[in-house]
C-alpha cells in the first residue's frame, strides 16, 4: 500500500514538473530572452543594411522576423512615429474655427483644431493638470474643459482657466499650455510631427507634388471614412497598397478590369515619397469626372503614392482613396480608410458606386493579408526575389526608406 502511495505520489511529481517545464518553454518561446530579440534585431538590421544601395533588378524580400518582431515593433515606434511625419486626416475636418477632431499617434493623444487666429494647430489632449483626457470625438469648441477638474484651454493651447488654483510662486497660468507639435498640411493632408524635429515635409514631397498638381487633391472632400484593426503587420499593408503585383490575382473582378497588374509602371522614389502609376486599359477610358487641368495621360491612371511611415493613396481624375496607418503590436494595424471627391454633389448612387468598390478591394486585401501574417509565423519562410521594379519596385523603395531611417 505504502509502496502504491509512493508510486503515485512520485508519478505527481513528474506530471508537475513535466507541466512547469511545458509552461515555462511556452513563457520562454513568447517571452524571447533578451539574447534571442538582440539577435533577431541584429538580423533585420543586417538585410536593411545589404539593401542599401542594391538596384531594383537584385531586389529581394525581407525576412519574417521583419514584419513579426515585438522588439523591431518598439524601434520603429520610436524611429519612424515619433520622429517623421504622420498623416492624422483631412483639412475639410476642421474647415471652421473651432473645428476640431481627437486621435492617436502611437499612445499619444492628441487634438487637430482649427485655431480661432484660422490656422490648423496639434495639441496635446492631456490636461496640464493630472494628465486626464480632455475631449472625445469631433465637434466645434471655443475652450476645450477638462472634465474631471474643469481646467479649461484655448484653441491655441493656452490656459484659460484653473478653479480654486490660486497665485503660487510654482505656478504661473500664463505659461502654462498645451504642448503643441509640428504640423504641415499637404494637398488637403494633415500631418504632424511629435518630437518637432522632422525636416518640413513639403519640401520631402516637392516632385511628387509636380507629379500630381494637375489632379488638385487639396480641393477634393471626404465623403466616406470608417476605421477597423486588421490582424496583420503595419508594413505588410504599406508594401500590399503600394505595388500593383498582386492587382490581377487577388483583385481580379474589383481592380484587374481597371488596373491591371501589366499596365502598372513604377516611377522614382524621392526622399519623403514612392509609388507607381496604375494605368487604365484604353478600352476602359477614365472613371468619372476629372478635373480640366489633366492632360490625355493623367486622366488614363491614377497616381498611386505613399508617404511613410503610415499614409498611402491613390489619387484618380475624380477621387483620391488613401489609408492611415497605425500599429498597435507587431500583428494588428489600427487602419483609417477614406475617400474624398472632386465632385462634391456627386450623386448618391455614384458615391455609393465608389465606396463599395474601395471596400470590397480592402476586404480582399485584408483576408490576403491576416492569411500572410499567418504564414509569416511558420519555421519555413525564406526570402525570395522581388518582381521587377514596375510591379514590386515600391517594396523595395520601403526597404530603402526604413534602412536610412532606422539605420
Amino acid at each position: 500500500m505504502v509502496h502504491e502511495f509512493q508510486l503515485a505520489r512520485s508519478a505527481r511529481n513528474r506530471s508537475g514538473k513535466n507541466a512547469r517545464d511545458a509552461r515555462a518553454g511556452a513563457k520562454q518561446a513568447f517571452y524571447p530572452s533578451g539574447a534571442r530579440m538582440e539577435e533577431s534585431i541584429q538580423n533585420i538590421t543586417k538585410s536593411l543594411k545589404a539593401c542599401l544601395g542594391v538596384p531594383h533588378d537584385q531586389a529581394r524580400s525581407m525576412p519574417a522576423e521583419f514584419y513579426t518582431s515585438s522588439a523591431f515593433l518598439e524601434i520603429e515606434k520610436d524611429s519612424l512615429f515619433r520622429r517623421q511625419w504622420v498623416c492624422l486626416g483631412r483639412s475639410h475636418q476642421v474647415s471652421q474655427p473651432g473645428d476640431y477632431f481627437t486621435t492617436e499617434v502611437v499612445g499619444e493623444p492628441l487634438i487637430v483644431v482649427r485655431s480661432h487666429e484660422n490656422k490648423i494647430k496639434v495639441l496635446s489632449n492631456v490636461c496640464r493638470h493630472r494628465g486626464a483626457i480632455l475631449v472625445e470625438g469631433a465637434g466645434n469648441k471655443k475652450t476645450f474643459v477638462c472634465p474631471y477638474h474643469a481646467w479649461s484651454f484655448d484653441t491655441e493651447g493656452q490656459l484659460k482657466g484653473a478653479p480654486q488654483i490660486g497665485d503660487r510662486q510654482d505656478f504661473v497660468h500664463k505659461e502654462c499650455r498645451l504642448p503643441r507639435f509640428a504640423c504641415e498640411v499637404w494637398e488637403g493632408f494633415i500631418y504632424v510631427n511629435l518630437d518637432n524635429t522632422a525636416p518640413p515635409l513639403g519640401l520631402q514631397l516637392t516632385d511628387l507634388s509636380t507629379l500630381i498638381k494637375n489632379y488638385h487633391m487639396d480641393e477634393m472632400v471626404e465623403l466616406h471614412g470608417q476605421e477597423t484593426v486588421w490582424e496583420t503587420n503595419w508594413k505588410c499593408l504599406v508594401e500590399n497598397f503600394m505595388e500593383g503585383y498582386h492587382l490581377s490575382t487577388v483583385h481580379q473582378k474589383t481592380l484587374h478590369p481597371f488596373t491591371p497588374t501589366r499596365l502598372c509602371r513604377h516611377y522614382p522614389a524621392g526622399e519623403g515619397y514612392f509609388g507607381y502609376f496604375a494605368v487604365f486599359p484604353d478600352e476602359v477610358g477614365q472613371r468619372g469626372a476629372y478635373h480640366p487641368d489633366l492632360n490625355p495621360e493623367e486622366r488614363q491612371r491614377s497616381v498611386m503614392f505613399a508617404v511613410p511611415p503610415g499614409h498611402v493613396g491613390s489619387v484618380t481624375g475624380h477621387i483620391v482613396t488613401y489609408l492611415y496607418l497605425q500599429p498597435t503590436t507587431a500583428d494588428n494595424v489600427k487602419v483609417k480608410r477614406g475617400i474624398a471627391f472632386l465632385d462634391q454633389e456627386i450623386s448618391e448612387s455614384d458615391c455609393q458606386a465608389a465606396v463599395d468598390l474601395f471596400e470590397r478591394t480592402m476586404a480582399e486585401d485584408k483576408q490576403q493579408l491576416e492569411s500572410l501574417q499567418r504564414g509569416l509565423k511558420s519555421k519555413n519562410v525564406q526570402t525570395a526575389p522581388l518582381a521587377p521594379a514596375d510591379y514590386e519596385g515600391n517594396v523595395w523603395d520601403f526597404y530603402q526608406y526604413l534602412a536610412r531611417k532606422l539605420l
